[in-house]
């Protein structure tokens, strides 16, 4: 384990095991994505989430909720909860353009410090170019306008949704999407999780997700379904201060994780400083929990 400075995870699930099961059984899928598909069933609930982390010296992680717009409320009232019970947990909440209380639950989470607004288009069952959808970024943009600007989006992304899962295509969260996003609103800040594009060709990572300043990438599974020399690429492309670190946990533990990331932080030439920012000061700065946490 490196000597290293302060550790968050910004990209972690809390599945039961019916979603587990469920995953764990598409094998072509598990096998394209590199997953830890036999460790995943011992990775549930909050407890073994807490041991794992401090086993890994980690200091805080981020959950991310999805719901159907039916669900809104009480899944993000559950991860609310969840998180409360825990210093070192902290929590984004979700939202969905058929929900017709969008405007009450952004007020919800600014009452209660939260920033991070979790989207998954392709699970949530939404186009990221309808109509409604545009409403809400509009409604997340307004807010941003019209108050602190802190909140901020992060938008899962798997290429092959709809190849395994069975979903439309057009629900699918795609490099090309996003990028349309994050130059129509400048006013909010996006992270594209599993680097811009889980399983997608890295050309189209390259053409439509350049280095922006609301832009930021979190390292989620990418790195055992990239290239080695296009991850690091976008590492030094994009710059320590726009890279996120993540583990798509349960799907991978942590004592690898780190590792890997680690390793290809440092041929991209990273310093310690840099380190830093991309294993867990990007993300603290972005949750306003700088102040809260100590490093190891």
């Amino acid at each position: 384990m490196m000597s290293r400075p302060m550790i968050i995870d910004a990209h972690v699930h809390i599945f039961n095991q019916g979603i587990i099961e469920n995953v764990a059984q598409k094998t072509e899928m598990v096998r394209r994505l590199h997953q830890e598909a036999n460790e995943v069933r011992t990775r549930t609930g909050i407890k073994t989430l807490e041991d794992s982390m401090k086993t890994a010296g980690v200091e805080a992680c981020l959950l991310l909720p999805t719901a159907g717009p039916e669900k809104i409320y009480k899944t993000n009232s559950s991860f609310i909860n969840a998180a409360a019970g825990s210093r070192h947990i902290y929590t984004a909440g979700t939202l969905h353009p058929d929900y017709l209380k969008n405007r009450d639950e952004l007020s919800r989470f600014k009452s209660m410090g939260m920033r991070a607004i979790k989207l998954c288009s392709f699970s949530q069952g939404f186009t990221l170019d309808g109509e409604k959808t545009i409403a809400l970024f509009n409604l997340i943009r307004d807010e941003n306008r019209h108050n602190d600007g802190n909140l901020f989006v992060i938008l899962d992304t798997f290429y092959s949704a709809d190849k395994f899962f069975g979903t439309p295509a057009g629900h699918n969260t795609t490099p090309a999407l996003l990028g349309e996003l994050v130059r129509g609103y400048p006013e909010i800040r996006f992270i594209g999780a599993h680097m811009g594009g889980l399983d997608a060709p890295v050309k189209e990572i390259y053409e439509h997700l350049p280095p922006r300043d609301n832009l930021f990438l979190d390292t989620s599974n990418a790195a055992h379904t990239l290239e080695r020399n296009d991850f690091i690429r976008l590492l030094k492309s994009h710059g320590h201060e726009h890279i996120v670190f993540g583990t798509d946990w349960p799907w991978f533990g942590y004592t690898g994780e780190i590792r890997l990331i680690e390793g290809l932080c440092d041929e991209a030439g990273y310093s310690k400083g840099q380190k830093a920012s991309l294993f867990g000061g990007n993300i603290a700065r972005l949750l306003g929990i700088e102040n809260r946490l100590i490093s190891h």
